[in-house]
Parts: C-alpha cells; structure tokens; sequence
C-alpha cells in the first residue's frame, strides 16, 4: 500500500512538471509570434545585410485565410 501512494504521488511531480515545461513552451512560442509580428524587420532576410537600413514605420503584416 505504502508503495502503491509512493508512486501516485511520484506520477503527480511528473504531471505537473510535464503541465509546466508545457505551458512556458507555448508563453515562448507566443511571445515569439508577437515579437514577429510587432518587429518584422528583425526577422527579414533584407535586414541582415548591412547596405539595407532599418525603418521603423513599416506597415503590419497580414496573413489572408488562404495563406494561413
């Protein structure tokens, strides 16, 4: 019996880290799409070479449904 408690309460620990590292993945990917979104230069191929500057009004990208 004593084992059987040991065990449900090691599986618990498991689950909650499991739950944990599950949800700060998905906050990373998340800050990480509105990072894309807010800052788009920082993400284009066009600003990493140094002749192009980087412009600070640029317009919002948007996905249409198609695309998405």
């Amino acid at each position: 019996m004593a084992r059987k408690i040991f065990y449900n309460r090691r599986s618990r620990r498991r689950m909650v880290a499991v739950a944990g590292l599950c949800v700060g993945a998905a906050m990373l990917f998340s800050a990480g799409v509105y990072t894309g979104k807010t800052f788009p230069t920082l993400f284009s191929i066009a600003s990493l070479s140094g002749a192009a500057p980087v412009v600070a009004e640029i317009a919002p990208v948007t996905l249409a449904a198609a695309e998405f």
